[in-house]
């Protein structure tokens, strides 16, 4: 009898432990993977070029398994209610007696795993479960009291304490099967609306470990210093990789482990730094796998769940489309549109902008990036923005709010960024890059979008918003 590998956002070869245990314990191994078009685009908000990203990695990985003995087949379907019956009768179809695939650990995710095997499990297919999405999987990293970790600061303490205890690290390699993969199955056309993203973003797990080399070699040293200055390459752009699982954290952190031989600890300043984003990643992953709730929209801080956010379509559409007046806003918001990218201060910027200066419901803003981010991740983005809107567990304090002038001053000195992509700013001044009104109107200029909102007035308007509902 055969098996069956069951790919979501793991979609590598190397460290893909379900993939390496099929092959390991199989003559004959197939893989699979299933799209279900209606819960990711129109539930989970995918975007058009993440989904491009997917489609063309797809590819390649076919390519790559076949080149291994091993068939990938993809499916389009519907919802993940479908998934159990599907691959049911994948197995039936090619005599598999049992599927081997790596968990996920969201809500949604979680239970359609559950039914999958319910469902295998009544035509006598075992299932085998095992961990590749993150370096240490929900439930290793606990309090004192056997809890989970609801502040960042100790959890990333505990977390590198665990992750020094299994710093020698296997990366599983599957075995090459005897059997000949000569007639691949074709891929189908991409389901959404695509993007090209093939210039900005290439494919295949050689392609992202290179990347990943050279931001080793040119970039990591002055990651701490350069990560908030988005007119320069300063970070590693691996979040959509990661994302879909084309490389692991462990492959990426045994990449580190030369640079300090008591790793995790004793790293220079950029590399502890990357380090300590891939703990938050872990965080959020962990959030939610503990915390179910966050799935269904709610606020983590169930005391802010009443705030009275305004109903203004027209500001939130002008923040959307980058024209709130606000020019490091407007940049954000407009390389977002461009690319399917934003740099990560900006996704800050924008998001503690959307919230505390419009005081818009920060779930819109959740969704709109979730649809236009090529690294689109729900638990990242979901603990983004509940950061931001000061609603969420360690979240900044609500009485901290940006000052949009004041970011951009500090930020893009030189206003590099703004005018990158904020054309009509494009021969502003320095000296008046950061607040253009003035200048633009002596020259009665008025192509750039007007100020949206007084931000001393928005500021203290949101703080008495949120006092009155934080004090009941």
């Amino acid at each position: 009898m055969a098996a069956l590998v069951w790919f979501r956002n793991d979609l590598r070869i190397q460290d893909n432990p379900a993939l390496a245990q099929a092959c390991a314990e199989h003559d004959k191994v197939y893989a699979l993977y299933l799209f279900p078009k209606t819960t990711f685009v129109d539930t989970h908000f995918w975007s058009p070029r993440k989904t491009d990203l997917l489609w063309r990695h797809l590819q390649q990985l076919q390519q790559d398994l076949a080149a291994s003995g091993v068939l990938l087949k993809v499916k389009c379907h519907d919802t993940f209610s479908q998934s159990g019956s599907i691959i049911s009768d994948f197995c039936a179809e090619n005599e598999i007696n049992k599927v081997y695939f790596n968990a996920e650990y969201p809500v949604h995710e979680a239970r359609r795993d559950k039914a999958v095997e319910v469902a295998l499990k009544h035509h006598d297919v075992t299932t085998t479960v095992k961990h590749g999405l993150l370096l240490v999987p929900p439930g290793q990293v606990k309090t004192q009291q056997g809890d989970y970790y609801k502040v960042f600061t100790p959890f990333n303490k505990a977390w590198r304490k665990v992750v020094a205890e299994h710093t020698d690290w296997q990366l599983t390699q599957p075995t090459a099967k005897q059997t000949t993969v000569s007639d691949t199955p074709q891929i189908p056309d991409c389901p959404a609306p695509c993007t090209d993203t093939s210039s900005d973003w290439p494919v295949g797990e050689q392609s992202v470990l290179s990347k990943f080399g050279q931001f080793v070699g040119h970039s990591l040293a002055d990651y701490h210093e350069q990560r908030d200055k988005p007119a320069i390459e300063g970070t590693s752009k691996l979040s959509a990789y990661l994302e879909l699982g084309v490389v692991s954290p462990k492959t990426l952190a045994r990449n580190l482990q030369s640079l300090s031989p008591s790793f995790p600890h004793g790293l220079e300043k950029g590399a502890d730094t990357w380090l300590t984003e891939l703990a938050w990643r872990e965080f959020y992953q962990h959030l939610m796998f503990f915390e179910p709730r966050l799935s269904r929209g709610e606020n983590y801080q169930k005391q802010t769940q009443g705030l009275p956010w305004r109903d203004a379509e027209d500001d939130f559409k002008r923040w959307c489309e980058g024209r709130t007046g606000y020019p490091i806003v407007d940049a954000g918001m407009r390389q977002l549109n461009q690319t399917g990218w934003m740099h990560n201060r900006l996704r800050m910027i924008t998001a503690n902008f959307l919230v505390k200066d419009l005081l818009i419901d920060w779930r819109k803003g959740e969704q709109y990036f979730m649809q236009n981010l090529i690294d689109g991740s729900f638990p990242a983005n979901n603990g983004g923005w509940q950061w931001s809107a000061s609603v969420g567990t360690d979240a900044v304090p609500y009485f901290r709010v940006f000052n949009p002038i004041r970011q951009s001053e500090k930020f893009d000195p030189d206003g590099s960024y703004i005018r990158k992509w904020i054309d009509e700013l494009k021969d502003v001044p320095t000296k008046h890059i950061h607040w253009p009104h003035p200048w633009l109107k002596q020259r009665n200029q008025q192509d750039y979008a007007a100020p949206i909102v007084d931000h001393s007035a928005a500021r203290e308007r949101f703080l008495t918003t949120f006092k009155q509902v934080k004090n009941g």
